[in-house]
């Protein structure tokens, strides 16, 4: 067992994730903060591609430290919903997003990166600086969330010009986000 709680968790589903063959990605707070300023947080977040035979696989596969709802985790698979899982020993949450078929979630997943967190766990599949702060600015569009903001304008600030912005305006004008990006550009002062 790793002694940092959530890289011990994430190392635990991911490990389970990759055995079942399922495509995915960090994102929200533990992404934001790989990219920009670090913030606390309590729950990891993964965006997934999975079947429901493997959603099955990986139910019957976690180690039984993990509470999960098996039906709960198939149904995610089949309607590209979303389920939680929650560590009982660190009292962490891994919340599984399954991402359904679509241009910008296709990306979001041909764009990852592989990234190691410390230099004694195995490297993990992350969203991009970019994928972060759109993901950011989707959710903040569906719950007005200051945490979504604050977030997605740190990764903007420590990033800057170092970002694809041509690419960040292309996927926001699709998903409906570019009158945000554009007033956090302009506020993370690029």
């Amino acid at each position: 067992m790793l002694t940092d709680p959530l890289l011990d968790v994430l190392s635990a589903v991911v490990n389970v994730l990759s055995h079942a063959g399922v495509e995915y990605a960090v994102t929200g707070s533990v992404a934001s903060s790989l990219h920009g300023e670090p913030v606390f947080s309590q729950d990891i977040d993964l965006v997934v591609r999975m079947t429901p035979e493997q959603a099955r696989r990986v139910a019957r596969e976690l180690p039984q430290r993990f509470y999960r709802n098996q039906d709960a985790v198939i149904e995610a698979a089949q309607v590209a919903g979303f389920v939680n899982l929650i560590d009982s020993e660190s009292g962490l949450k891994v919340d599984l997003s399954v991402l359904p078929a679509g241009d910008f979630n296709d990306r979001v997943l041909e764009r990852r990166l592989s990234l190691k967190f410390d230099p004694n766990v195995p490297a993990f599949d992350v969203v991009t600086a970019e994928d972060v702060i759109l993901m950011k600015l989707l959710w903040r569009r569906d719950t007005r969330s200051a945490k979504q903001w604050e977030n997605a304008l740190s990764v903007a600030r420590v990033k800057g010009a170092r970002m694809d912005w041509e690419y960040l305006f292309g996927q926001a004008k699709k998903v409906g986000v570019e009158e945000d990006l554009e007033r956090l550009r302009d506020e993370a002062g690029i």
